[in-house]
């Protein structure tokens, strides 16, 4: 709360009960800080157990496109359920014809190599060929 002092006579005070909102405001921009920084951290749903790695974090303005391998071998184009016959044509449709595009290969450490190496020939075989494995950041 606060007072308003009237200058004709300091005894006469009276009360302004008008809501403060900066700090209310102050607050919403912390938030929105907080979940424009944490929003692309959460981009894939997959849960996957990677194998640890020694490269740097991507930090690309462009989105790659994501395709994921569970340890039973299931396949998932960013978080849909696909087979390995459709994977290429399936890639070339969400990239848009831009064979360009990066293609991150995110495999369970679990999964055997010859599954992983069969979606990635199938990967070059569409068309891009700029593969990436993906790993945790070893620490």
């Amino acid at each position: 709360m606060s007072f308003s002092v009237n200058h004709k006579s300091t005894k006469k005070r009276r009360i302004i009960s008008e809501i403060n909102v900066t700090p209310f405001v102050d607050v919403l921009l912390v938030l929105l800080i907080i979940f424009m920084v944490a929003a692309p951290m959460m981009t894939s749903s997959v849960n996957i157990d990677l194998p640890k790695g020694s490269s740097s974090p991507n930090n690309e303005k462009i989105q790659p496109i994501t395709v994921s391998i569970k340890s039973d071998g299931t396949i998932f184009l960013q978080e849909d359920l696909v087979k390995l016959s459709v994977l290429g044509n399936k890639l070339v449709g969400l990239s848009g014809g831009n064979l360009n595009n990066k293609i991150l290969v995110r495999a369970d450490k679990k999964l055997d190599y010859g599954r992983v190496m069969e979606v990635v020939s199938t990967i070059s075989v569409a068309g891009f060929n700029q593969v990436v494995l993906v790993t945790e950041l070893a620490q």
